[in-house]
């Protein structure tokens, strides 16, 4: 095994750190269910972790805000970036206010950050998929053109089969269709999800062991 120990010190706490957080979650209880000291260090240091994790996306939002005012300053854009700054500053703002209300004023949990993504944030997504539609039918009638063989015809039909039956009329009308449609999304595209996940996880794992063993350093001291 090709342990890279160039920085000793910070390989040492990434793996100590690591084999930690693992054995908290083997030994972070003891019988009676009561959390033993592995388990408050583990605790403290997932606890850790989302506060970094919040204060790198806070860093990420003033970068992002920061690109963009030099896009303005420069008039490199069309006026994209003032919209995003001017959505971002108003949306921070709506949620700073709706905390405020929610801890202070026993308002219900943020009704103004909620109306934004119920009536902004949601239609947008919603038109993204409807684009996503599209854009697969472009590609299936391009891989029919470019590719005529068994494979991309199963495809076309069955993406055709997909968008037809998702109309709520035809789906009416053709009960049949409806169904197979049903069995495609619950059997064949849930099998497809879950080994997609399964790779995900066992490339987790695989990541993790090499950290915890020193092999990867995406760290740096």
């Amino acid at each position: 095994m090709n342990l890279k120990l160039k920085s000793p010190v910070s390989t040492a706490i990434a793996m100590g750190v690591g084999i930690i957080i693992l054995l908290g979650y083997f030994f972070g209880s003891d019988v009676s269910g009561k959390t033993t000291t592995l388990g408050f260090v583990r605790d403290f240091l997932l606890q850790g972790a989302i506060v970094w994790a919040a204060v790198a996306m806070l860093v990420g939002i003033v970068n992002l805000a920061s690109v963009h005012l030099s896009k303005i300053r420069a008039s490199e854009d069309d006026g994209f970036s003032f919209i995003l700054l001017l959505s971002l500053i108003a949306t921070l703002g709506v949620g700073l206010y709706d905390i405020v209300k929610t801890h202070m004023a026993g308002e219900v949990n943020f009704q103004r950050t909620g109306w934004i993504f119920d009536h902004i944030q949601l239609p947008i997504e919603t038109s993204l998929m409807a684009v996503l539609a599209i854009s697969l039918t472009y590609a299936a009638a391009r891989l029919l053109a470019s590719r005529l063989n068994l494979l991309s015809i199963v495809f076309v039909v069955v993406v055709l089969m997909l968008l037809i039956g998702a109309v709520p009329q035809v789906a009416a009308q053709a009960p049949l269709l409806a169904e197979i449609r049903n069995w495609i999304l619950r059997v064949p595209t849930m099998a497809g999800a879950r080994g997609i996940l399964l790779g995900v996880a066992l490339g987790a794992i695989a990541t993790g062991i090499r950290i915890l063993t020193g092999s990867d350093r995406p760290y740096r001291g």
